[in-house]
Order: structure tokens, then sequence, then C-alpha cells
């Protein structure tokens, strides 16, 4: 008899143990992290199409980190950027140049820019930039491939509003 009410309460608590779990990640899937997979090749090198993203919604991103955007000229879609600058700094590229608070700036990850000709400003933004002031809540985003990438050079800056989240896992 104590078996049959031993049994009876594990199979109670498995299934308890079960509905939790399956309430904990609906939770975890609707309110903390997101998924999608890359679409372009705008960050290639280091995020290729078909690569599985997992981001982490609700986070203040710094420098470096890939995030996930609402897009601001396609309701509805998102993008994949690389938070280059935040809040207070100043942003300028010089012929291919980046600049950050007048310094300038080495990118630490891996980039692509295969094309070597140097759009004028009155042409394009890519490879000339005025002088961009971040403002609070503010973020100048940047693709990894540095001669396709739609981003703030043409977009100008992303405001926190905009930004899903952050990279946290890739497959």
């Amino acid at each position: 008899m104590d078996n049959l009410k031993e049994s009876g309460l594990g199979f109670i608590i498995k299934i308890i143990s079960a509905v939790a779990g399956i309430i904990a990640g609906f939770l975890l899937c609707r309110f903390i992290l997101v998924s999608c997979s890359v679409t372009d090749n705008t960050m290639n090198p280091n995020l290729k199409k078909g690569d599985t993203i997992i981001f982490l919604k609700h986070v203040t991103p710094k420098r470096g980190d890939i995030v996930l955007i609402d897009s601001p000229v396609e309701p509805g879609r998102v993008m994949i950027k690389r938070v280059l600058a935040a809040e207070g700094a100043t942003i300028e590229i010089r012929d291919k140049v980046l600049f950050i608070n007048n310094d300038r700036f080495v990118i630490q990850w891996k980039t692509t820019s295969a094309d070597t000709r140097v759009f004028p400003m009155n042409f394009a933004f890519r490879d000339n930039l005025p002088a961009v002031k971040i403002n609070r809540n503010e973020y100048f985003v940047l693709s990894d491939n540095l001669d396709t990438g739609f981003d703030s050079r043409a977009l100008g800056v992303i405001r926190d509003d905009q930004i899903i989240g952050r990279m946290i896992y890739r497959y």
C-alpha cells in the first residue's frame, strides 16, 4: 500500500515538473529569448546566411555586441547588426577609416571589405561620413560586411527601443 502511495506521489511530482518546465520554457521563449535566421550576407564573415542566432531580450548592448533590431525602413522586419558606439560618442568616417571621438578606431572583430573604391560623401556615406554625435539612448550600428551593409551609415542612429536583443548563441 505504501508503494502505491509513493508511486502515485512520484507520478504527480513528475506531472507537476513537466507542466512547470513547459510553462518556464514558454516564458523563457516569449519574454527572455528570441531566435532568428540570418537571411543575407551583411554580417559576413562572422555570421553566414542560414545561421540561426539566439538573442537575449531586454539588455543594454555595448560596443562589439551583435544585436537584433527592428528595421527602421521595413515595419515587421528585423536586422542583425553590430554596435559600434553608444551615447556620448561621436562617429566619423574619413576615406574608409573610422574615428570615434576623433581617435582612429581599429575594429577588433573580423570584417569584410573587398571594394577598394572610396566613395565621396556626396555619393554615399559608406566610406565618408560627417561627424555624428550619438545622443542618449541611441546607438551607431555597423555591418561586418563594410561594403554591402545597410546600417547606421545609411539609416542613421538606432534608438534603444528599436533594439530587440543581444546575440548570445549561434548555431
